[in-house]
């Protein structure tokens, strides 16, 4: 393991372990680790009534009891990675489901990261992507729904 170690870098950074252990002894670890916890969760109910809220009609998207991702499922036949473009023109981004494929890739679904995001951003942003899905599902709709156009010989 020290070989390892040694061929990985030469040593491990000291200032930064005594920080942290600093930091540690100090007793503030664990009001630290209660705010993280509280802000963690006040951001995950932000993004599951966002989508509630703002996603079209059939939308899927996970629960999580935790964590910083949302796995989403939009309705067919949106494309996730086509999308992303004019997400990203209004400010917002996602990772396109393809990127995680093992197998088969599923191109309507996406993850939604959001840990690093205030509760009134996350809002703002699922509602952009809302407009998206919704404005290209109408589109789609739209277009199918006309009469062919008689061919012209």
């Amino acid at each position: 393991m020290m070989e390892a170690k040694h061929l990985s870098d030469l040593h491990s950074d000291q200032l930064s372990q005594a920080v942290l252990l600093r930091f540690t002894v100090s007793g503030r670890l664990e009001a630290h680790h209660a705010r993280i916890l509280k802000a963690g969760a006040e951001r995950l109910h932000a993004v599951l009534a966002a989508c509630e809220r703002y996603l079209p009609r059939g939308t899927r998207f996970t629960r999580p009891q935790g964590g910083m991702n949302l796995w989403v499922r939009l309705p067919d036949p949106l494309d996730a990675s086509e999308l992303l473009g004019r997400a990203q023109r209004e400010g917002v981004t996602y990772l396109p489901g393809k990127y995680f494929a093992v197998g088969r890739p599923d191109p309507g679904s996406l993850r939604l990261s959001f840990a690093g995001l205030d509760p009134a951003h996350i809002e703002k942003g699922v509602k952009i992507l809302g407009e998206i899905f919704s404005n290209e599902l109408e589109r789609v709709h739209d277009s199918s729904n006309r009469e062919p156009a008689p061919a012209m010989v």
